[in-house]
């Protein structure tokens, strides 16, 4: 879900082209990444079901992976993946509501196919979309084959990579939640994909998009804010991951202004204490919210390196295990051949 803080930005998105990124690394959330491709892949002629090779191997994911990284080491853009780890227990609520709420997609889904609505059951199946051991390993073995590194964060992706751009390893995360920015990341890029248009969900339209980049020191200076923590708390009061309903009746405007006017968690506190049951509003206490944004767990002693793609057994993965049509990936392959015999690219494949 993330925050909903966008509604108040303009001056900080500022609208960039892919080359601006050239050279830098881009940490990414591996699950998010995942179930985006998961979710919008599918095959309308089963109703919405995932796209497989002929054993029944899903490759929804990897038919959404392999052009989009192809195109961002083509790009020079160095790419590394971040996988979540254990999630927070203040998480455990919203992980147990998107759980019933794919049981109930999958039930819609079904209903819609034995009814012959196959339309309508592709609809229901972008919510039931689930992340198996299988997958989890074709999408480690592509990125091994590709050269690009990943890892595993103690608990958070997001909370790793906002460390990660702090540390400088990486040079921002690329993100359409703003949570990242709740957990400190200092540079956040939007919509980096490869198409400029994106579907509206549940119509048969598109809008136009940019790639953007959002600096957290410019996102606090247009919302009029001093801090991080004082961000945090407007995050709270809007919904995050860990409280998603946020407080009722306080949306993202009344929310700055109420931040703004009580800048710290005290005075905010007394506020909202003086409107509210806050046990009966908030799942855990506001310090306790404030705090998971504040101090994450993080793992300050990862290492990653970059390698060369290895385009040989790319071909073997992708065409003769997992059924890809040759000429489907042909291009691709030629960019990572071109780009692997490139000299210049000795440091960028380097550590």
């Amino acid at each position: 879900m993330g925050t909903q803080i966008g509604k108040l930005l303009i001056n900080c998105r500022q609208n960039i082209t892919i080359s601006d990124l050239s050279g830098q690394t881009v940490g990414f959330d591996a699950y998010n990444t995942i179930y985006a491709f998961l979710a919008r892949i599918r095959d309308k002629s089963t109703g919405g079901g995932y796209f497989t090779d002929s054993e029944g191997h899903v490759t929804s994911h990897l038919l959404g992976l392999f052009p989009r990284l192809t195109y961002f080491l083509q790009n020079n853009i160095k790419p590394i993946f971040i996988f979540d780890g254990k999630p927070p227990i203040l998480k455990a609520k919203e992980i147990s509501y998107r759980k019933q709420r794919k049981k109930i997609a999958e039930i819609k889904r079904a209903t819609a196919i034995a009814d012959g609505k196959l339309d309508e059951a592709s609809k229901f199946a972008q919510a039931t979309s689930k992340i198996t051991p299988e997958i989890l390993k074709d999408t480690k073995t592509l990125l091994q084959l590709l050269g690009i590194p990943f890892v595993h964060a103690p608990s958070e992706a997001e909370a790793q990579g906002a460390m990660m751009n702090q540390g400088g390893l990486i040079q921002a995360m690329a993100s359409q939640d703003y949570d990242s920015f709740l957990f400190g990341c200092p540079v956040v890029i939007r919509n980096l994909g490869i198409s400029q248009r994106r579907k509206i969900p549940n119509q048969a339209r598109f809008v136009e998009i940019s790639t953007e980049r959002v600096v957290l020191k410019e996102l606090l200076k247009e919302l009029e804010l001093k801090s991080r923590e004082q961000l945090i708390l407007l995050g709270i009061l809007v919904g995050t991951d860990y409280n998603p309903k946020g407080i009722k009746g306080i949306g993202p405007k009344t929310a700055l202004r109420l931040v703004r006017k009580y800048p710290n968690l005290s005075t905010l506190q007394n506020y909202l204490d003086s409107k509210y049951s806050l046990d009966d509003v908030l799942p855990y206490s506001l310090a306790t919210l404030l705090d998971c944004f504040k101090s994450p767990e993080s793992d300050p002693n990862l290492n990653f390196t970059f390698s060369k793609p290895q385009t040989k057994k790319i071909s073997e993965f992708l065409i003769e295990e997992r059924d890809f049509r040759p000429e489907r990936i042909q291009n691709s392959l030629k960019i990572l051949k071109r780009l692997s015999k490139q000299n210049t690219l000795d440091q960028f494949f380097g550590n």
